[in-house]
């Protein structure tokens, strides 16, 4: 089964689609087991959607005021 490190460097991978069969199925079960890498996935997924449909429109952007509103707890 895969560590909680291991799932945390497969992150991208894993909402882009890019694993194996033998490393989907780890990644099912350990899923299965732990919340927490569940919750991680699912939160990568969303942050991965948004940014898709995020247009810019030719404004600049600051890392550190999305950093900032990513970290910032919900009301």
């Amino acid at each position: 089964m895969l560590t909680c490190r291991e799932m945390s460097e497969l992150g991208s991978d894993i909402i882009d689609g890019q694993l194996g069969l033998r490393t989907r199925l780890a990644v099912f079960m350990h899923m299965h087991k732990c919340s927490r890498c569940s919750l991680y996935i699912e939160q990568l997924k969303v942050t991965s959607e948004v940014l898709q449909q995020t247009s810019l429109n030719g404004q600049s952007v600051d890392p550190q005021a999305i950093l900032e509103k990513l970290n910032k707890p919900r009301e």
